[in-house]
């Protein structure tokens, strides 16, 4: 596995109005890693992500993506190169088909698609059984997995997936955790937010403790898991 970076994030500040929510954080993204963001509820995880997107601006710092500078060019510009981002909420077209669904992941494209779609099917094999069912229609797991399967057929170069396990059974959290080690094992550069602490760092190469805006601690995955103070504060241990 290299290192090259794919992702830096430096110093990165976001606000909303007066209120900073992500105050000066740095972190990098090697290639074909998984990296994953942990921290309770307000800490900047999402904000992070969505700013990443170019979803809300930067209030300071930089973010350079493949080598590139990104923070100022536009959303759909950013997933023509190479960053697929599933969102919190999965945010599927309920009334379109799954095979629509899909298809609506890789607009930007050019050329044939098909390889991809039969890679989300082989990925998912729920989506390949019900591909001409409404995707409103499907269970909460399903439709993240429908997310998923329609972020991977942008091709990306890095996927990031915000909070996938939310509101899922553990059975069909376990099967998404499980996909998510696929996708690395084959090379998928990945940043994760999630807020299952344990699942999200027994995946992770590298991952960053978020406490108010701030990256509170930072180690390998396996580092972090055996850290007491992150196992009493994450994983609900005394």
């Amino acid at each position: 596995m290299t290192s090259t970076p794919m992702l830096e994030v430096k110093d990165l500040q976001v606000a909303y109005g007066k209120i900073k929510a992500v105050k000066g954080i740095s972190f990098t993204v090697g290639e074909g890693q998984l990296v994953s963001l942990i921290g309770t509820n307000g800490a900047g995880k999402t904000t992070t992500l969505r700013t990443i997107s170019n979803l809300l601006p930067t209030a300071g710092g930089s973010i350079t993506f493949a080598g590139e500078r990104i923070d100022k060019v536009p959303a759909h510009q950013i997933v023509e190169r190479g960053l697929a981002h599933v969102p919190e909420g999965r945010h599927i077209f309920p009334r379109m088909t799954v095979e629509e669904n899909l298809l609506l992941g890789a607009y930007a494209r050019k050329g044939a698609v098909t390889s991809d779609l039969e890679r989300a099917y082989t990925l998912f094999p729920v989506l390949a059984e019900r591909r001409k069912q409404a995707a409103g229609t499907f269970s909460g797991g399903e439709q993240q997995m429908l997310a998923i399967g329609r972020a991977l057929m942008s091709a990306p170069k890095m996927l990031m997936l915000d909070e996938p396990s939310m509101g899922l059974s553990p059975i069909m959290m376990a099967r998404i955790m499980d996909t998510l080690a696929e996708l690395r094992q084959s090379g998928t550069t990945i940043l994760l937010v999630e807020q299952n602490a344990q699942a999200a760092l027994e995946l992770a190469d590298y991952g960053h403790v978020l406490e108010i805006g701030r990256i509170a601690l930072s180690d390998t995955g396996e580092n972090l898991l055996g850290n007491p103070k992150v196992r009493k504060a994450y994983l609900g241990e005394d």
